[in-house]
């Protein structure tokens, strides 16, 4: 993380390791070795340009922005990443976003611990790129049209059902890596998808409703999936809610 110092223009950085990065350093075996970084603009309100213009509204990013401290939970550390595209490119029209395509009027997934005759412990997700305004012969750049996602979750409550997943960090947040394809007669060329069922029957214990339960309701965990672009660097968050099955 970087930032210019107005008062002497220099540039000061703050650079900290992940959670994992101390994991490895910590090691002492040679698993330690840096070989990527990543920047992102999360204090950055883009706003400005739109209520001040181009030139004044730039200004006022460059002299006003706050600048958060180095965060070493690789989880929230950068919301919003910056990503690199190979040269040549000039320009891109647009840039894709995430959306939960079979959503419907849910704002989440409302699961159960076990499964009995009225409870749900899976449902499937469709998450699907997109972008605004185009006609159905678009196609997008290659470079941001992601033909992986990132899926995170926590691994005590939650499970992708016939897929292992790929890592695990110190707080037990697993990541799969999940292909996606090309949607048929999608809302452009080539647009893609990709389909899961995640479920909590045989993960979720009664002791996790105590660890993980929400104040004043020990019968209900509320947690998150996050769903990152692998290309696009876009991020989509689906609230769950896990209820406990009582007697």
């Amino acid at each position: 993380m970087g930032f210019l110092n107005h008062a002497t223009n220099n540039i000061i950085i703050d650079a900290v390791l992940t959670e994992r990065g101390r994991e490895y350093l910590a090691q002492n075996n040679g698993a330690f070795r840096i070989e990527s970084f990543s920047f992102g603009d999360d204090e950055v309100d883009y706003t400005l340009l739109q209520k001040y213009g181009n030139s004044i509204g730039k200004e006022k990013i460059e002299k006003n922005t706050p600048i958060f401290e180095a965060n070493p939970n690789e989880n929230i550390a950068l919301k919003y990443q910056c990503f690199s595209l190979p040269n040549p490119l000039t320009r891109l029209e647009k840039i894709p976003y995430l959306v939960w395509n079979d959503k419907g009027s849910r704002s989440g997934l409302n699961l159960h611990n076990s499964e009995t005759d009225d409870s749900i412990v899976s449902d499937d997700i469709e998450i699907r790129n997109f972008v605004d305004s185009v006609a159905s012969t678009f196609r997008l750049d290659p470079n941001v049209n992601d033909d992986k996602l990132l899926v995170r979750m926590h691994n005590d409550l939650l499970r992708i059902s016939g897929v292992e997943f790929s890592d695990t960090d110190l707080n037990n947040i697993a990541t799969y890596i999940l292909g996606t394809s090309e949607v048929r007669n999608g809302t452009f060329l080539n647009q893609r998808s990709k389909s899961f069922t995640v479920f909590t029957n045989g993960v979720v214990t009664s002791d996790d409703f105590t660890k993980y339960g929400a104040v004043g309701n020990v019968n209900k965990i509320d947690t998150k999936i996050q769903i990152i672009g692998q290309s696009s660097g876009a991020s989509l968050i689906i609230p769950v809610t896990i209820n406990r099955v009582t007697s």
